[in-house]
């Protein structure tokens, strides 16, 4: 993903728009402290490495910084249940990870908006960060995300 256009509360100031936008999911992996900029990589025991390792977005909370991405699909990836889906904007989700789940030297990660679920459904994988919600693994930001995907070749 490259220079992404972020529209903070466009649940609220573009009503329309989120209600149509698709997910990406931020899939957060804990950290022990608040990861300052200037932070190093982390390499889990399983030798994994996130896509953003760390990445410090504008408006993303420190907390946050240590991430992987998964979006409903993207050009080039077939159109089953892949790019037949692939539209931006996009509605930003986070969930994160449970630690003892990314402890494992057997971890692999989710890239999948179908294994999201199932994981959700397993209950162990993620942590509950908005008790009280319908769905309490994942918290909606309002905001939007607007960018283009590129190979991950580029």
């Amino acid at each position: 993903m490259i220079g992404p256009r972020l529209i903070v509360n466009a649940k609220a100031t573009m009503p329309n728009a989120y209600e149509h936008a698709e997910e990406l999911y931020l899939l957060v992996y804990p950290q022990t402290g608040t990861p300052q900029p200037g932070a190093g990589p982390i390499t889990l025991p399983s030798g994994y490495r996130p896509q953003c390792n760390p990445c410090f977005h504008p408006g993303l909370p420190p907390q946050f910084v240590y991430h992987d991405h998964v979006i409903t699909g993207a050009p080039g990836m077939g159109n089953n249940g892949t790019a037949g889906e692939y539209e931006a904007p996009w509605k930003i989700i986070l969930l994160v990870y449970n630690p003892a789940y990314v402890a494992s030297p057997n971890f692999t990660p989710i890239k999948s908006e179908t294994a999201i679920d199932a994981a959700e459904q397993a209950g162990n994988v993620f942590l509950p960060i908005n008790t009280g919600a319908d769905n309490p693994y994942e918290v909606e930001t309002g905001n939007l995300l607007i960018c283009p995907t590129v190979s991950n070749h580029a």
